[in-house]
């Protein structure tokens, strides 16, 4: 059973509450993240359950790379260490249940940054985002060479499967879903021959978009690192530039110069390790937005306990896929042109 606001504040050592667990808003998504008030200031709970153990490896994964970050000085949230037993910075208190706490921080993420404002300065947090892309990439925390903690890429077989399980039941993320499969065919050849000859891959952050990025007094912020895997450097700036324009790392993508280029160079200046200025450079940013297509289609399917908000939620991102992949595959030849 999870644990209250008493215990959260008890066992992670954050001083007494001041009410109860208040849901944090993220939009129209499906949230697990609350605020906690306490006599020592304001906190972020997220919790979780686990899967595996390859979502153990992700926590540690995690785990390795947020602190390195914090070390390094990155703009971030200080997570609080947690008691035992412990998963990363995961608190697992009982059975499947995770729990973790950070340090609140004062700010508004740049989808509620003010409209027409928002959008003019996007250039100047892509250029933030681009310098911290290449920080993360500098960290020197090298992998171990295989696919651990990498966005999962399926095989057609899988996609066909759950595909005829939504046709036989008569879900209405059938239709959809049943469209995108010469897309995904597609991606996933062309991903399969970008990683004949990718380059090595290092922990990353994998989440950066708008919803993650904070904008504050002092300046920007990344949050949300419990989701972090493995990629090659340049194709994770690629596709942070080429989503950074949406609200977050979903099936849209968009080639605004405006964006891409100020991101691209900023990580370059720094240091960055460049890659291919080709369409094997997209690999990463497809592997990404197949993952997060499989995961909603699981969600409408009623995978993963999914309630009734996450199953109409994950029918509503497989219908935004339908429409959105085939133009981010039409638009990759041309794309290619920015990044020179």
């Amino acid at each position: 059973m999870l644990l209250d606001a008493s215990e959260i504040a008890r066992a992670f050592g954050v001083g007494r509450p001041l009410g109860v667990l208040r849901p944090l808003s993220n939009g129209d998504h499906p949230s697990s993240t609350c605020v906690l008030d306490t006599d020592r200031g304001r906190w972020v709970v997220k919790t979780s359950r686990l899967h595996g153990d390859w979502q153990r490896s992700q926590a540690r994964e995690s785990h390795r790379l947020e602190s390195a970050a914090l070390a390094a000085g990155i703009a971030m949230p200080r997570p609080v260490e947690p008691p035992s037993p412990a998963v990363g910075y995961w608190h697992n208190p009982s059975g499947a249940d995770l729990v973790r706490v950070t340090e609140w921080v004062d700010g508004h993420d740049l989808r509620r940054s003010g409209g027409a404002a928002s959008a003019a300065s996007l250039p100047d947090a892509a250029q933030w985002v681009g310098s911290t892309l290449a920080r993360i990439a500098l960290l020197g925390l090298n992998s171990d060479g295989d696919d651990t903690g990498r966005k999962p890429l399926h095989s057609m077989d899988d996609w066909r499967a759950w595909i005829a399980e939504a046709e036989a039941g008569t879900h209405p993320v059938a239709r959809p879903a049943r469209s995108l499969l010469p897309i995904i065919e597609d991606a996933t050849t062309l991903i399969g021959q970008a990683e004949r000859n990718r380059p090595p891959l290092v922990p990353v952050h994998a989440d950066i978009s708008q919803a993650n990025v904070l904008r504050t007094p002092d300046g920007y912020v990344l949050i949300d690192w419990d989701g972090t895997g493995r990629e090659v450097p340049w194709w994770e700036t690629v596709s942070v530039a080429f989503r950074f324009t949406t609200p977050f790392n979903g099936p849209m993508a968009e080639g605004d110069a405006r964006v891409v280029r100020p991101l691209i160079d900023a990580y370059l200046a720094e240091g960055g390790p460049a890659g291919a200025p080709d369409i094997s450079a997209f690999a990463g940013m497809l592997r990404s937005q197949l993952a997060v297509t499989a995961w909603s289609l699981w969600l409408a399917l009623g995978h993963r306990q999914a309630d009734a908000a996450q199953r109409a939620f994950g029918l509503r991102i497989v219908t935004t896929a339908s429409h959105d992949l085939p133009q981010v595959l039409r638009s990759l030849d041309r794309w290619t042109g920015l990044l020179r």
